[in-house]
């Protein structure tokens, strides 16, 4: 548009001499047809600018599903543009941002196309190579003239945007649990979502359905209610181990890392072992404790883990923001924080400690051996690409 405008003022400029130089009539309708050309152009143009739309969607219009990729697979993305009027728009420039909001990694990309009344769609693939929510925004949006003049922007319109998660990868690797001893009364709790065996614990009340042992039938409310109703009994959940995510580096060292919690947190999911991860909530600044006991618990803490805005160090815990009744505490960092160590120490006194730093160097790692962890806590070293040799044979 730029280029346009400076021909047009080369173009008024000579119009300009040649009116000063040659009085006369033609000198005068052509320097006047100088300054009107523009403007006609203009009101010539407008229907098709005003009628013109962009939109920014996925390729498989299902307005309702989370879209999930693993990172380093790519999801189509589809740019929509068409004029809602018989004509056709002048050039309309576009700019698409794509951003990991854990990482924080930017990428730009511009485009420029005209809308008609037959709909042309651009396909974009969207990929990552951290593991992320990745938002991907349609903005600065204009249309301009036929002449490449005069612009309008499209900006009073919603902004377009789609939001893509990108799942960590999950390594195979052989694991151990250890059967931990309860440290207080505090670690066995009841689930509040699927019922169990437990007599001592009462999960719901529902209808009698064929099949049910008579011995579970509540009589006294059954006889109340004027049907069978049958007890459900309550799912203990020894959740004793705890994971404490500590996204204090890189975005490749983040990514390692949650490599790292997503391989372990898998394996004791596939076999319905509880265990708790805190992680920083950047948006309610607070330190968040979500429970997987199973494998479809895993998506909805997964999206909340990537959609927290951002890596942020840990802030010094107080001993009520951590979970009670841990036998197994694993740090995950990728600098080990003297503080943190200190306050989970405190915490849990009778528990494991392991602490899984992320490093891209083996040097950083000694120096958190032998500064920071003594010997009560043992270190793993996770170097990126290498989840599966650094956690084969890691005992849970």
């Amino acid at each position: 548009m730029l280029k346009n405008r400076l021909c047009y003022v080369l173009l008024l400029l000579c119009t300009s001499v040649f009116f000063i130089c040659y009085n006369g009539y033609l000198s005068l309708y052509v320097f006047a047809l100088s300054l009107l050309f523009p403007v006609l152009a203009f009101f010539f143009s407008l229907p098709g600018m005003l009628g013109a739309r962009v939109t920014l969607g996925y390729e498989d219009r299902d307005a309702g599903a989370v879209r999930g990729a693993r990172k380093g697979e790519a999801v189509p993305l589809r740019i929509r543009v068409w004029n809602a009027t018989p004509c056709i728009s002048g050039r309309i420039r576009a700019r698409l941002t794509v951003e990991n909001i854990l990482t924080g990694q930017r990428e730009e990309e511009h485009f420029t196309f005209t809308a008609s009344s037959h709909p042309q769609v651009l396909k974009h693939q969207l990929s990552s190579p951290t593991c992320g929510q990745v938002v991907c925004r349609l903005d600065k949006l204009w249309v301009s003239d036929y002449l490449g003049i005069f612009s309008l922007p499209l900006g009073r319109r919603r902004r377009q945007e789609a939001a893509v998660f990108f799942w960590p990868s999950v390594a195979g690797v052989d694991l151990a649990v250890q059967e931990g001893n309860m440290p207080d009364a505090q670690g066995e709790r009841y689930s509040q979502r699927k019922p169990g065996d437990d007599p001592t614990e009462l999960f719901a009340l529902r209808e009698y359905r064929e099949g049910d042992r008579l011995s579970r039938i509540h009589w006294k409310l059954s006889q109340k209610m004027g049907k069978p109703l049958v007890k459900e009994l309550g799912l203990p959940i020894a959740d004793h181990l705890f994971f404490l995510l500590d996204l204090n580096g890189t975005g490749v060292e983040a990514d390692t890392l949650l490599d790292a919690f997503a391989t372990l947190s898998h394996f004791l999911a596939e076999r319905e072992t509880a265990h708790r991860v805190g992680y920083w909530d950047t948006r309610s600044n607070r330190l968040r404790c979500l429970e997987i006991s199973q494998p479809e618990d895993l998506l909805p803490v997964w999206r909340e883990i990537l959609s927290s805005q951002g890596l942020a160090p840990l802030p010094a815990l107080e001993g009520e923001a951590l979970p009670a009744g841990v036998s197994h505490c694993l740090y995950l960092c990728c600098m080990p924080q003297p503080s943190l160590l200190g306050a989970l120490r405190a915490q849990y006194p009778a528990a494991r400690l392991s602490v899984l730093q992320a490093a891209e160097s083996w040097t950083t790692a000694r120096e958190s051996r032998s500064d920071t962890l003594g010997g009560e806590a043992q270190l793993t070293v996770l170097r990126p690409g290498r989840i599966a040799e650094n956690l084969n044979g890691f005992l849970l």
